[in-house]
């Protein structure tokens, strides 16, 4: 496929992957390829009556549409060679005996599985376009700690706030069903995959529609047990929508950090300056212009945080305009390499506003928060500006799911998303699997979930203070 072709494809998100596991999740999307190469045929196993036979041929044409699509669009060409051959003898017979549409993207899904990376799903035709495939928003974010599920977040003026439920809080059960067997049925992972898997087993557990108002069991550090119920709402900000792919919200806010905000974490605001803050819930073009009036805005500031806990990627190119706001020079965040392209990520600096003013780029400290939830666009965004010594992340590894993807329509109605390139950094580093980790102290534990209200930003601001410290040129008064 021609570059061109590619590029207004592209998209990194690893909620993609997630529909794998659950049809309830979201997708971040792009505009969807409907073109696939003519499936090799293969003896179709005879069925005994003439709707099973029909079922029978379609399950057949479209497991060859799939097989065929990765066969020629896979990043590694020695895919070819002898595994994907392997892959479609051993899961073809399953695919067309199968006497349902969940039983046959069941097949699929394990067949993709067997790649072991991210942004490989078969997105159902029920849930692909539709509004109604959202679920329902609590604002409670849990995150596997050791063997224990413990609240890392709880958004102001949600559900889970209202009712009263506190970071650092252990998850017990919900609706009587204890979350344990859960975590010893994953074991611990071996792969970011695995623990992608992990955490959104765990999501989709907590997960209700608008409306529901599921019972949980929590403890707190002193083992005291609370049962909270919680009314899920609908997702808040505008519902966005990419090709064929289901709809999705985007939200972001921006403010200055008030000096009681600052105290509240547990940090100083003689210190730490004046604190221009930014989150954004997914990167598409409907965000855009918030962000850049946000970051022209934050010119000014002695800090800034962009917080991208939960964001889980969007259009990968939107994170080299961002990045324009703190490189005076266009600065490499990475390279994607597929079989007939190379895209390097370089960033464009953004000296001058909206409206023609010239503001030059920050060149003070920044500081990115984020968490399991973390992935793709945002990933190489973090990694990129990490590695050109720009940035610092602060929370839990990321998903470490940054592969750029696109879509194909398959004959049943389905869509394919697939993997179509790798990335790493200028310096070589791989994210793919691997994640963005915290690199200035160590990432919180429950403890840090107990004492703070919220502790990645608690550390961002810490670091903030000690790199105005270490440059008292770029420090001012708050």
């Amino acid at each position: 496929m021609p570059l061109g072709a590619i590029l207004p494809q592209m998209h990194c998100s690893f909620l993609s992957w997630m529909v794998a596991i659950s049809t309830a999740a979201f997708v971040c999307g792009c505009q969807s390829n409907p073109q696939a190469s003519t499936p090799t045929t293969s003896p179709i196993v005879q069925a005994d009556h003439p709707m099973e036979e029909s079922q029978a041929l379609l399950n057949g044409m479209v497991f060859d549409q799939v097989w065929v699509i990765i066969r020629d669009t896979h990043p590694d060409p020695s895919i070819n060679l002898v595994s994907w051959n392997e892959t479609r003898l051993q899961f073809r017979n399953r695919a067309v005996a199968a006497t349902d549409a969940e039983m046959f993207r069941t097949v699929l899904r394990d067949m993709l599985q067997t790649l072991g990376e991210s942004h490989f799903a078969i997105i159902p035709n029920s849930v692909s376009g539709s509004p109604g495939a959202a679920g329902g928003w609590s604002g409670l974010t849990v995150q596997v700690l050791g063997d224990d599920v413990i609240v890392t977040r709880v958004a102001d003026k949600s559900p889970a706030n209202i009712a009263g439920i506190k970071t650092g809080w252990k998850l017990i059960s919900s609706e009587g069903d204890a979350i344990a067997p859960i975590i010893v049925e994953f074991g611990q992972p071996r792969t970011s995959l695995e623990r992608l898997a992990r955490e959104q087993a765990v999501s989709a557990f907590l997960g209700g529609r608008p409306g529901m108002s599921p019972k949980y069991l929590f403890v707190d550090s002193n083992g005291q047990e609370h049962e909270i119920i919680i009314t899920f709402e609908d997702q808040p900000g505008e519902l966005v929508k990419m090709g064929n792919l289901p709809p999705f919200s985007a939200e972001s806010k921006w403010f200055w950090l008030s000096e009681d905000e600052i105290k509240s974490v547990g940090c100083d605001p003689s210190k730490t300056g004046r604190i221009g803050y930014l989150s954004f819930t997914i990167w598409m073009t409907a965000l855009s212009a918030t962000i850049d009036d946000a970051l022209n805005t934050f010119r000014s500031a002695d800090g800034i945080v962009i917080d991208l806990r939960g964001n889980p990627g969007g259009l990968g190119l939107m994170a080299t305009g961002v990045a324009g706001h703190f490189l005076q020079e266009p600065t490499s965040l990475g390279t994607m390499r597929g079989r007939d392209m190379k895209l390097d990520f370089r960033t464009n600096p953004r000296t001058v506003d909206r409206n023609g003013n010239l503001v030059g780029v920050f060149t003070g400290p920044v500081a990115i928060l984020v968490d399991g939830h973390t992935g793709s666009t945002s990933e190489i965004f973090a990694a990129g500006l990490l590695d050109a010594k720009r940035a610092q992340p602060f929370g839990q590894t990321t998903a470490g799911a940054a592969l750029p993807a696109t879509t194909h329509n398959l004959k049943n109605g389905d869509v394919l998303l697939h993997a179509i390139g790798d990335f790493r950094t200028p310096s070589g580093n791989l994210v793919e699997g691997i994640g963005v980790s915290q690199q200035v102290g160590t990432a919180p534990t429950r403890s840090d979930y107990t004492s703070s209200p919220d502790c990645e930003l608690r550390d961002a601001l810490h670091w903030i203070s000690h790199e105005r410290t270490r440059n008292p040129s770029e420090a001012q008064s708050p």
